[in-house]
Order: C-alpha cells, then structure tokens, then sequence
C-alpha cells in the first residue's frame, strides 16, 4: 500500500511539473524577452533606469552597465523614466533588441558614482558624501602621480606627496585621524579590486635616507577615468575592519562611448625647479661670535692668519683665511683670502642658496597612446603610457612603463565579461637621498662661503675612492691628496658621506607589478542577475644596492653589496547576487547578497656581503669578506566575508539602504577573528517630493543621514605572542619578546553618524554640499606597560577611545555661460576637531614624538586633542610679561608646556575654469589654516648664523645696540669703548619684566643669543618653541592655460580633437607663515613623522607643455 501511495504522489508530481512547463511555454509564446541598453547623448550608461510596459506599475531596472532585460507583448510600447532625463516610449515591434538613449533634462544634472563593491549608483540617490574627481582633472597639468593631482579637491581630503617626484610615496588622510598609533591611509580599491598600498618613509632618517613610494603612487593617471573618495563609516561599511580610514574607489577607462576605433595620443614634456630651500644671509662669512673671536685665535675682525707650510706646498702664509661651521664671522668684503681648497678668493658670498646646488633641474617626459573600440559585441581600450623622469638628484634616473587593457565581451545575450589588466614596469636608479644629516646636524650645514659645485665635483678621488675632505686622503690612497687645504673640520664628514651616497652607491631597483580581473556577470532573468570576479594585485621587486669600495684595498676593506628580492600577492574573488523588482508603480526594491575572500602573502630575501668586499668594486655574494648573510620574511593573511545590502525606493523620492557584513581575519586568534559591520542611510529628494510645488530656482534637493561601524585591523601578526629563537652552551631555547601581543586584540571600531544636504540651484548654475559627521573610535590598540614580572616591559591591548567631529561644505558655480564665455568656480573647506576620551587605565598621556633629548614632545593627552606639542618656553608672569634673566635673555619655563597641535584648523581648495571661445584657463589652490609643525633645520640654522633671520639685531643697520664687555664679561651699554676694548654693536634690550616685575632694561649679545638659544637639547636658555610655526598657508597648486582647436582644423587632418596647454604646478605660495622650506616637506605618510620638517628631498615648482590629439 505504501508503495502505490509514493508512486501515486510521484506521478502526480510529474503532471504537475509537465502542467507548468506547458502553461509557462503558453506564456511565453504570447511574450517575447526584449533586451538592450539605456545611454545618455554621450554614450555613458543610464544607471537606474526604469524600463516597463507603458501603463504598467512595474518593470526593471538598468544595471551598472545601463543594460536591461524584460520580457513583454511583442507589440508592447516601453517607456524610459530616470531623474534628471527626459522620459521616452519606444515601441517593440516584434524586436528582440531595443537601445535607447536619453535626452538630459534642461533643469537636471544626473551624475554616477561608484559606491563600495564597485556599485555604480546614481548620486542623486546615495545617502551619504562622495567626492568624485573626473579625469579631466587627474591629467590637465600630466602629473606623473595622482597624489599631485589630487590637492585640494575633495573637502575633508587631505593630499601629500613626497619630494622625489614619481617616485615619491602619497598620503592620503580623510576626516582626520582614525587611528591614534595605527596607519591613517585609505584602501584602494581599483575597479572594485582592492589593491596594495601601505606606509612608507616613516623610518628615522639615521637608518633609511632614501625617499620610498607606496602602491598608490604605481597607478597612471592617464588610465583613470574617475577618483570616488568614501569618506564615512555608512560608505565603506561594506569593507569592515579596512573601512575606517575610508576608501579610494579607482574607476579606470574603458572603450565606451563612440562606436568603432578610437586612437588618442598625448604627449608632455615638464621641467622640475628646485625651490622653496632655506635662504642664506649674505652679509656675514664662518667664523666665531665676535665675543669668542680672539679667544679661539682669530683677530678681532674674525680673520685668521697661517703659521707653518700648507699641504702639497701650498705655503701662502700672506693670506688670511676664515674658519668655522658658523657664520658668525667677519664681514663679506671682497678681500683676498685662502680657500678651503688651497686658492686664493675674494671673501665674497658664493651662493644665497646653497643647497639648491646640490640638485639639477629635473624633467619629465611622458607620452601615452590609447586605442578604443565599440561594438554591439563588447567594448576594449588599450593603453600604453611611458614616463622618463631625469630626477633633480644628480646620478638617479627613473622610467616607467604602464600597460592597460579594459573592456567587456558580451558572450551571449544574458551574459558578459569585463576585464581589466593593468601592467607596470619600473626602473629605478638610487631614489633620492634625504637631507637630514646636511641640515639638522651642525657639522653638515653649509653655508653662502661654501662652493657647493666645487665640493660635488670633488667627492670622487681621480682613482675612485671617497674624497675625505675632513682628513688627510694620502693615509688612505699615496698618490692622490683631494682634501681641503683648509678643512671643514667634522663637518665634512658628513658632507661627503652624503655625496659618496650619490655618487659611491648605487642602487638598482626594478618592480614589476600585474593588477588583473576578470568578471562575468549571468543576467539570470528580468531583475535577477550573478556577478563573480577574480583578481590579483601581483608585486615583485629586485633591489641591488652597490656600494662602492671607498678606499685601495691595501687600506683594508670597504663597500657591501646586497640583494632584496620581493613579492607581493594578493588573490582576491567575490561574487554577488542582485535582485531588483518593482514591487508597485511607485515602491522599488534592490538586494544584493555576496561574499568575497582575499589572501595576501609576503616574500622577503635580502641577502648581504659581510666584512666588505674582498674584491674592489666586485658586487657579488662570493666577493663577501666573511661568510655572507642571508634573510627571509615570510608573511600570510585571509580574510573572508559575507555580505549583503537592501535598497527600497518610493516615487522616486525615498530611499532606504541597510548593509551587513561579517569579517574574518585569519591574522587574529581563532575564537576573537569574526566580527560585524553593520550601516543604514536614507535620502529624501525634496525636489522631487514637492515636484510641481517646487520653487522655479530649485533644481535638485536631497537631504541624507547615515550611520555605520567600520573597523581597522591591526598589521599582520601584530597581535601575535611571536617567541625569538635563542642559544646559549649549545642549547636552543625560545625566549618572548619584550614587547607582547595579544590573542585577545580586535580591530579598532569607529561608530559614525552623518548628516548631510545637497542641491543643484538656479538652472544647474549653482551647486551645494553640506556634511556634518561624528564618530567615536572605540577599542585602540596601543602598547601599555606591564609588571615587570611578566618578563616583558608592554603587551598591546584595545584600550583607547577618542572622538573626531567636523563639517564639510562644497560648492560649485557657474556665474557666466554664453556663446562665447564660460566661468565655473568651485570651492571647498573642511572642519574637524578630535578629542582624547580615554588611554590605558592610568594613563593620562601618551608620548609619541621625544626630539633632541627631551627639548620638545609630541603627546596625546586625555581631554586633549591627538597631537600635542610640548617644548620649553619663555617664562610668563600673571599678566603674560615674558620674564628676563639676570643676563639680559629670555627666562624659559621648568618644564615643557604645551605650545601647539598638529592638527590644522581647517583645509581646503578653491578654482576656476575660465573659457573663451576655444581658449582657456584653469587654475587650482588649497590652503590650510593652522597646524603646528617643528622646523628642526630653522632651529640648527638659526643657531649657526646662517638664515637671514638671523641678521636681526646682529649689527646696528639691523636695529643693533652697542656694548663692550668689562673684564667679567659683562655686557656693558656704551656709544664707545675704553682703551683695550671693542664696540659691539649687536646688543639687544627683549622686552619683558625681571623677576620682580621691573621693566628689563638689561642688555644681551644677540649673536650670543642666537648661538644659544637656537641650539641642540635641554639646556637653558636653549628652547625650541620659537622654531615651532603654524602652518597656514594658501598655495597656488596648478595653472593651465590652454588651445582646443576647432572643428574645421581638426577635419583636415583627420583628427576628432587637437588640443595644446602650457601648465604650472606648485609655482607658488599666495601666503605662508613657516618660514624656510616649503609647508609640505615632509616624505613621511604617518601623522606623527608629518609633524615635524627636517630633510626631505628637494621641493619643485614644475612648468611644462602638452599635446593631446584624438582620431
């Protein structure tokens, strides 16, 4: 009986399956499945769109590519509806492929944006703030990086770039600091892959002097289409424990657009200035304070004279000569004088700008070539750029080769593949060398007696070795004798170390770099469709470094050679269900569920000579004087995810998006590695809920809130309890570290809120972008100190907490547009406080930055803000009088107190695009108001009478006193000098009050006051707040001035477009409080290095050409 009874129902299943096959084949027949594409005038894909039966309530939706699919009557008629297009019916006619372009509105301006997941979204309906860059903007003045490109473009956004030009690192900082000790910089994430790209130049300058780049500073601008920056918690949600440094969403450029082969050619040629180095006083040449002048063996003008024969017979004992690191010395008078070299000179100032001739002017050349084709089959652009870069540091050199192949192949009527593959070959020779020994070390400083080009001339002995200018070269090379007839003393050491750097060592370095993803997407049915990709973010990297004997090998051995090889990768793979309905004429819905995986490794081998090398100048292991030594560094990570999303629509005037995500870390202990991420933002378009009501000057308004929780993952194994192998009577054992992890560590957990209002106004002509954010970074992971009975001196934990506040505004205006005349505007500022909740338990404050033994700090103090600086300062009364000491100079407080914050006020960026006819100008700059910066080379500087600061008070033409000095040493006030003694006229009377109260009237020696105040350490009166500047400055970033050729010339010669420009970037500042260098000379991304200056590389100011031609 049971038997039948399951036959029964078997057969019964079998009718009803053939039933609804039958009935569904009936419906079909009477339907046909349209498909096709919705586009704009420009060929750009409508996203959004819906497509439907006219009458209708419902229908589809065009995806991210403006496609559709929907099956109708035959002779059905579509209608087209979008926001900011006007609406169209097509009918069907039996056709299986209907394409249909849209007519933008007059009134509206329609804009996408790529969201997380690459999600393409209409603007108008996203409920939290994106900053776009178009690529127009990336490539007007061809930077060879995008970080240059990228300056006070975005509000909140905060752009540098190191010096070294294209193979400088870029950092990128939005809304301020999400990490108190964690890295600061974004994810980016290039056509929806997330790729490498890190931290660099954080290092101390006594141990890596050269200037790195980073993964962002690899990607073409030439190649991008457009820059969406995700700044809140709601907007990179969807990226978890990588998200709360935002997120750099990189849309590169594909064959879209015209039907048939497109050819683009552009080529630029850019000269790069040094500028913006220290400015040298010129009155005064080296030598001792007139004060120590006779004591230290000069007479009393500061001249020296010889006694004894000099080296190679260069005897002139009737020549005076100066001497010293100083410049405290006599007056440039033209008079003859010994050189360091053995010549005799006029005792004249060489240069006003030393430094600067250390360097040569750099130039850029860079040409692309892009191919592009269209069809009904699938789109591709191909593209090659090639960039030459002659670097301004003499012996360096750098080219780069970039491939890019994108597009997308329809396979079959449902189903499509995009592709992208981006492909980088550079070459590097020695990457520039920091300054930081040459001018925050008092015997490397140079000064306006100093032959800069003689010295870079000489750094090589004729038989190759190193020019020992300091010392004697016969102990070291018999037959060649380059040192000075004079010397430097120490501070030669330092100078020819850092041109045997240049010239002796040679580093070699190329990298190889493959970013690569394909991704189908199955159109399931009308609403439903698959997206998967896999990519891989593939690095490799060979470093030689050939450092060249310095000395005969009958001296002994000198020079290394070593060789890292590297190799970076990242496999990444996701895959996405979408689903979109209409669920009534005026309710949509849009889901999305998925998950992705990406496992990245790093392989590190150096290996090194040991002892120097036994062969001169043979750069190979086998020449190693000892046994050569060899490292490898092996590091792993997997992180999954699951994720999904949830859109709903009403009229076209609400929407509602909620997303989740769980996170796993494979780097964290195996029952703490999951976590959630959940986000919600809504928008109301006030424009299209009033509709007919709205007022005639308003043309778009929307109104957003969001709310998100993204977190940052500490780097990889940093929470690991990692034991160091050890051995001792030939016993291995295992011994921890004295700085602990923990298995217990989480990410760190930013909480944010966002409000926002934007709108476009009066005809599109003006446009508005307000935002207002809050967040509170939960669980930082900081190093606390532990009982020393644990055997270790910290162990990390999730501890802090502190809050960051701000306000954004954007605008854009077009105030002329005519036949004849265009002028757009736009500007942008951006606000943000943050504040210190809570450090470990007991602790009040976190040190950060100790500089010269304790004369200055950098902290982070609870109830303060992140980045405080500290150093000692000029004593005040209650009244705020500065206090003077009995010797006449500046009494300076106990202890340090806080003098500053490195964090700015505000930041911004303002221009304008000025056209006439076929001619225009474009013109860009960012400013930044606030923000303290220690300038270590003004404080050094200063204390040697270089800088041209330091002539104030040095004599009576710049508002000098004169004194003499009684037998104590005293300084004494007089208009003329007793018998025996000299008239001084550098004396100086600061204002303040003495110890009790009584206006100073006590005089000091300015020149002894510089040399003692703008000094190195602790000691009084030694202080280095006066050398702590705000940062504000207004900086002229790009100027283009430039041609578009009409029409009627282009035809001629086949050409679709022709254009030319001459351009500037970083000409000059409008306004800048620090003074010497330039605001931005820093290479470092880490905030902490960033506040502070002290010998980067050379700044420029570049000034160039450019062609750019279409066929």
């Amino acid at each position: 009986m049971r038997k039948n009874e399951k036959a029964f129902w078997l057969s019964l299943r079998a009718s009803l399956t053939v039933f609804m096959m039958f009935f569904a084949f009936t419906l079909m027949a009477q339907n046909v499945t349209v498909k096709g594409s919705v586009k704009d005038q420009n060929g750009e894909p409508v996203i959004g769109a819906t497509v439907k039966v006219a009458g209708a309530k419902t229908g589809v939706i065009t995806n991210m590519d403006g496609e559709y699919m929907i099956s109708v009557p035959k002779n059905a008629t579509l209608e087209i509806n979008y926001i900011g297009y006007n609406s169209k019916t097509v009918a069907v006619d039996g056709k299986s492929q209907v394409n249909i372009v849209l007519n933008e509105s007059s009134t509206e301006l329609n804009e996408i944006v790529v969201t997380a997941l690459g999600i393409k979204k209409d603007a108008k309906k996203v409920g939290y703030a994106i900053s776009t860059v178009k690529s127009d903007e990336l490539i007007k003045t061809q930077s060879p990086t995008l970080g240059t490109a990228l300056y006070g473009k975005a509000a909140g956004v905060d752009i540098k770039t190191a010096p070294g030009g294209a193979a400088g690192a870029i950092s990128i900082n939005v809304r301020g600091l999400s990490s108190i000790t964690g890295t600061n910089q974004p994810l980016v994430v290039l056509d929806g892959v997330p790729i490498r790209n890190g931290e660099a130049n954080n290092s101390d300058y006594w141990t890596d002097q050269r200037v790195n780049s980073n993964g962002l500073a690899d990607l073409n601008p030439e190649d991008i289409e457009s820059i969406s920056i995700l700044k809140g918690a709601a907007a990179t949600a969807q990226y978890g424990s990588e998200g709360a440094n935002g997120v750099v969403m990189v849309t590169t450029k594909n064959g879209k657009g015209g039907k048939g082969v497109g050819v683009t050619f552009n080529a630029s040629v850019t000269g790069n200035f040094v500028a913006y180095m220290p400015e040298y006083q010129t009155t005064y040449g080296p030598g001792a304070a007139p004060q120590s002048r006779i004591s230290s063996g000069a007479d009393a003008y500061g001249f020296y004279t010889r006694n004894g024969s000099g080296r190679n017979g260069l005897t002139k004992n009737e020549y005076k000569y100066v001497s010293g690191t100083s410049y405290w010395g006599p007056k440039y008078d033209g008079s003859d004088v010994l050189y360091y070299d053995g010549t005799v000179r006029k005792f004249n100032p060489i240069s006003s700008n030393p430094y600067s001739n250390l360097f040569r002017t750099g130039v850029d050349q860079q040409y692309n070539v892009a191919v592009t084709n269209s069809s009904d089959k699938g789109n591709l652009r191909f593209s090659y750029t090639y960039l030459n870069s002659l670097p301004n540091q003499y012996n360096s050199t750098f080219d780069r080769h970039n491939f890019a192949l994108n597009g997308t192949q329809n396979i079959l009527s449902n189903l499509k593949v995009d592709y992208s593959v981006n492909y980088m070959i550079e070459n590097v020779k020695n990457r520039p060398y920091r300054m930081y020994r040459l001018l925050c070390n008092f015997a490397g400083m140079f000064g306006a007696f100093d032959d800069i080009n003689y010295i870079r001339n000489s750094a090589i002995t004729p038989s190759g070795y190193m020019n020992r200018t300091w010392n004697d070269n016969q102990q070291y090379e018999a037959d060649v004798n380059s040192g000075y007839e004079y010397g430097f003393s120490s501070k030669s050491g330092l100078v020819d170390e850092y041109l045997w750097n240049i010239y002796g060592k040679t580093q070699e370095e190329r990298n190889n770099r493959l970013i690569a993803k394909v991704a189908p997407t199955w159109d399931i049915m009308p609403g439903l469709s698959l997206r998967a990709s896999l990519a891989t973010d593939y690095t490799t990297n060979k470093r030689e470094n050939k450092n060249s004997s310095d000395k005969a090998l009958g001296f002994g051995t000198s020079g290394d050679y070593s060789l890292n090889q590297y190799r970076y990768t990242i496999i990444y793979g996701d895959a996405m269900l979408t689903y979109d309905k209409n669920l009534t004429n005026k309710l949509n819905l849009s889901a999305y569920l998925g998950w992705s995986g990406r496992r990245e490794t790093l392989w590190d081998q150096t290996s090194a000579t040991n002892g120097g090398l036994s062969v001169i100048n043979w750069f190979n292991l086998n020449a190693s004087s000892s046994k050569a030594n060899t490292n490898v560094r092996e590091l792993r990570m997997l992180k999954t995810a699951a994720f999904g999303g949830l859109t709903l629509s009403y009229d076209n005037w609400a929407y509602l998006e909620g997303t989740l995500r769980n996170e796993k870390i494979s780097t964290l202990y195996k029952g703490n590695n999951s976590f959630w991420y959940p986000s919600v933002n809504a928008s109301i378009l006030v424009s299209e809920l009033l509709k007919e009501q709205k007022p005639a000057w308003m043309d778009y308004t929307k109104v957003r809130a969001s709310y998100g929780i993204v977190g940052l993952a500490p780097e990889i194994y940093k929470a690991t309890i990692a034991y160091n192998q050890q051995q001792a009577s030939g016993y291995i054992y295992a011994m921890q570290p004295n700085d602990l992890g923990n298995n217990e560590i989480k990410p760190e957990r930013t909480y944010e809120w966002e409000f926002g209002v934007e709108g476009r106004f009066l005809q599109n002509r003006l446009g508005v972008d307000l935002a207002y954010y809050t967040k509170t970074v939960k669980d930082q992971i900081l190093s606390t100190t532990t009982a020393w009975s644990s055997g270790a001196n910290s162990i990390l934990m999730n501890v802090g907490e502190f809050q960051n506040h701000g306000f954004e505004m954007a605008l854009t205006g077009t105030p002329i547009r005519n036949k004849d005349w265009n002028l757009d505007l736009r500007f942008n500022i951006a606000f943000n406080r943050n504040k210190v909740n809570k450090l470990a338990e007991g602790v009040s404050r976190l040190e950060h930055k100790n500089w010269d033994n304790g004369a200055a700090y950098l902290y982070s103090e609870v109830g303060g803000s992140i980045g405080d600086i500290y150093a000692y300062a000029p004593k005040t009364d209650d009244k705020g009088n500065t206090i003077i000491d009995s010797d006449g100079y500046i009494a300076l407080t106990d202890a340090p107190v806080k003098v500053g914050n490195v964090m700015p006020k505000y930041t911004g960026g303002f221009g304008f695009n000025l056209s006439y006819k076929n001619v225009y100008l474009d013109m860009s700059l960012d400013f930044r108001k606030g923000g303290s910066v220690l300038n270590l080379p003004y404080q050094y500087l200063m204390g040697r009478g270089s800088l041209v600061d330091s002539n104030k008070w040095r004599d009576a033409a710049n508002g000098g006193q004169t004194y003499y000095l009684d037998n104590d040493n005293n300084v004494v006030p007089a208009t003329s000098a007793p018998a025996g003694k000299v008239l001084y006229d550098d004396g100086v009377i600061f204002d303040g009050v003495t110890e009790d109260g009584k206006p100073n009237t006590k005089m000091a020696s300015a020149q002894r006051w510089y040399n003692w105040s703008y000094n190195w350490g602790t000691g009084a009166p030694t202080y280095y707040s006066h050398s702590i500047f705000d940062n504000t400055y207004v900086k002229v970033r790009e100027i283009v001035i430039g041609y578009k050729f009409p029409k009627a010339i282009c035809d001629k010669i086949h050409a679709t477009k022709l254009s030319v420009s001459a351009y500037a970037r970083n000409p000059f500042y409008i306004y800048k409080r620090m003074p010497i260098f330039d605001a931005e000379a820093t290479d470092a991304t880490s905030w902490i290095e960033q506040s502070w200056i002290g010998g980067s590389s050379v700044t420029t100011r570049s000034f160039g050409v450019s062609l750019q031609v279409g066929f």
